[in-house]
């Protein structure tokens, strides 16, 4: 498909200015990245009008138990949140928990489809803005373009640094040399294999949401500011996660 680059040039500078199923056959469609280089091909969507990339933004609830649920946030769909409301409630407080704040901030989470350069299957990239925004920045550059076009793109190498308890990835970077995702069989079978990634971006009832959120701190109520991004989370720890929702 064509790329929209006005539209990329909007996402990038939003990202700028910014601040499921859960058992293991659900969770073996998600690529783990290893600390190191991980090589992979950015697949396209499925037709011109499907994008290749699926944007959702997640509460980490906690339940009490040292577990958390991840809660997708309403907002992406344009409807109310009150998790989002629990959260600017209690930066607003005299005695703020701040801890609790920082925890069910919305993050950011970005899905797409790739195909992971050490076996050659299609999988589910799950990541956070920083990284995200560095593969947008790659398709905004003159010397890259569309890297996920299969005939002229670029494969991405993702390289994951642990630094205490955050992930860097500031040497993640496009390969220079544009090549064929690969031969007309393999593309062929990828594009048949590309995984529903706008249908992992759930519209959680509100019900469940406002429930959650009262549980946590049933006196608060909200205010209608929009979330600015946190730092990065740990993929693996994400993806653990989503194994209790």
């Amino acid at each position: 498909m064509a790329i929209d680059l006005n539209a990329l040039r909007a996402k990038h500078e939003e990202l700028s200015n910014s601040g499921g199923n859960s058992n293991s056959d659900f969770l073996s469609n998600f690529i783990q990245l290893q600390d190191g280089t991980n090589a992979i091909r950015i697949l396209p969507g499925k037709d011109e009008e499907t994008m290749f990339y699926a944007e959702t933004k997640i509460h980490r609830v906690p339940n009490g138990d040292g577990q958390v649920k991840n809660v997708h946030c309403r907002k992406i769909h344009g409807e109310p949140c009150a998790l989002c409301d629990l959260y600017y409630s209690l930066w607003k407080e005299p005695n703020k928990d701040e801890d609790l704040a920082r925890q069910v901030k919305p993050r950011s989470r970005y899905y797409m489809n790739v195909v992971d350069r050490e076996n050659g299957e299609v999988k589910i990239l799950s990541i956070g803005v920083i990284l995200f925004k560095k593969i947008i920045a790659a398709m905004l550059d003159e010397d890259f373009g569309d890297i996920t076009d299969l005939e002229s793109g670029h494969d991405f190498k993702i390289v994951k640094i642990m630094e205490g308890q955050w992930p860097k990835y500031d040497q993640s970077s496009p390969r220079p040399k544009s090549s064929e995702a690969g031969s007309k069989a393999e593309v062929a079978a990828w594009m048949d294999s590309l995984h529903d990634i706008h249908a992992l971006v759930k519209l959680e009832e509100y019900e469940d949401v406002k429930n959650a959120a009262m549980a946590l701190l049933p006196s608060h109520e909200g205010s209608s500011e929009n979330p600015t991004e946190a730092e990065d989370v740990e993929d693996e720890d994400y993806l653990q996660k989503m194994k209790s929702n």
